[in-house]
């Protein structure tokens, strides 16, 4: 019979190093956190080394099954951010997110702010109500520290940038529900971060701007969703080290994109509402060479006279909204027009309905250049089976042609079409054709 061996009540996870148990505990909620202060002497200024912490006063009265704020919780939650941030302030803060909508005495935030500066923040996500954030406390627009700046209001909250504000390490801005309140803020913003690479403007209200100028010579990645706008605002978009352009968004009265020569990839889906000519816009960002469009930013496109000549584009991709599919059935041209002015173009996916006809004259990038197509959104099968000939016949460089169809095609609809197809005349010798 083997012995039984009696095990004893050992606290082995006490004996860990305090790196290990920092680890451990950097998953865990704040308040988590702060209750394992009682476990033992070993555990109860543990939490004081946390470089990582996480305030989430709406997520907490949810997990505790509240709906609706209450003083004693307001009331808690602010001892327990001054605990933590204030009051035992024994390292380094790498990142803070402090999520509250509930109102807090505007003071003891910005107690809050300036303690994690002063502690050397570097990543400070900051998810509160108007009234809590103004230019106080000054010391947060001087932050040497800080790389990552995310600020998520509501529309009523005005960011007023003073002149002088300095952020020599901070590369990632990103910015919802945040309001300017005059173009000099903006340009203190852009100005005092030296070092900014990447910078995300989300639900952005122009009320307070004329021109809205992005203008920064380090700056890679910009993104601009759903501002905003007055009947009269312009965007200016200067930085000749940018690489890609995300812009979700109606058109503005006016425009001015300079120094886009690195533009190597561009997402694009704007509406026109105002009738504006988007000229300007697509030739700023005509030498990219990666480009995704909605079907109302082809229609645009499409409209501007002289249409322009995107020389360097090898990747397009045209996606469609369902709602907007019968309004292809009113454009005079589609997709057909814009092929002849993409000379390089190497790989293609699109909708069929964005391809209202067959070109006239094969564009030159079909004859040598284009190496992939693929169809999606099937609403008429012999339409596709159609244009699917037609690039078989032209595509000298085709190498991949795929016709994505819907749910509702059975395989044998999928294995029809993929046995005419395979029955056509192709120019090309090294053709692979897929259906799914």
């Amino acid at each position: 019979m083997a012995k039984q061996v009696k095990m004893e009540n050992v606290d082995r996870i006490s004996g860990l190093h305090d790196s290990i148990l920092i680890h451990i505990l950097s998953f865990l909620y704040a308040k988590q956190v702060i209750r394992t202060s009682i476990l033992s002497t070993r555990w109860r200024y543990l939490f004081a080394l946390l470089p990582n912490l996480h305030f989430d006063f709406e997520g907490d009265l949810w997990r505790r099954g509240y709906t609706s704020y209450r003083h004693i919780d307001i009331y808690s939650y602010g001892c327990l951010v001054d605990k933590m941030l204030i009051t035992h302030n024994m390292t380094n803060i790498d990142k803070l997110r402090l999520k509250c909508r509930a109102m807090i005495d505007p003071d003891r935030f910005h107690a809050w702010i300036s303690a994690a500066v002063h502690r050397g923040v570097k990543h400070l996500d900051l998810n509160i109500s108007p009234g809590k954030f103004t230019t106080r406390p000054a010391v947060l627009f001087t932050c040497r520290t800080l790389v990552t700046l995310k600020l998520c209001m509501e529309f009523d909250f005005v960011l007023d940038v003073p002149k002088g504000a300095h952020f020599p390490n901070l590369k990632t801005i990103y910015l919802e529900e945040v309001n300017f309140s005059n173009d000099d803020s903006v340009k203190s913003l852009l100005s005092g971060c030296t070092s900014l690479e990447d910078l995300v403007i989300e639900k952005f209200l122009m009320s307070n701007i004329s021109n809205f100028n992005i203008s920064h010579h380090l700056l890679k990645r910009l993104t601009l969703l759903y501002t905003y706008q007055s009947d009269y605002g312009w965007i200016t978009i200067d930085a000749p080290n940018l690489v890609y352009l995300e812009y979700d968004d109606e058109l503005v009265a006016g425009y001015s994109l300079q120094n886009l020569q690195s533009l190597v990839k561009a997402d694009i889906d704007i509406s026109n509402s105002l009738e504006v000519d988007g000229s300007t816009f697509f030739r700023g960002i005509c030498n990219v060479r990666s480009l995704i469009l909605s079907d109302t930013s082809l229609e645009l496109l499409l409209s501007c006279e002289p249409l322009p000549v995107f020389a360097n584009l090898v990747k397009l991709k045209i996606h469609c909204s369902n709602d907007l599919r019968p309004y292809y059935g009113q454009w005079e041209k589609g997709l057909e027009t814009l092929l002849s002015s993409l000379p390089e173009l190497e790989k293609l996916e699109f909708n069929q309905e964005a391809l209202i006809s067959l070109p006239e004259k094969v564009p030159s990038c079909l004859l040598s250049k284009l190496k992939s197509i693929k169809i999606s959104g099937i609403t008429d099968e012999r339409d596709c089976i159609g244009k699917a000939k037609y690039f078989l016949k032209n595509g000298r460089a085709l190498e991949k042609l795929t016709i994505r169809t819907s749910l509702r095609y059975s395989e044998e609809r999928k294995s029809k079409i993929s046995k005419v197809l395979s029955a056509s005349p192709r120019e090309s010798k090294h053709l692979c054709i897929f259906i799914f």
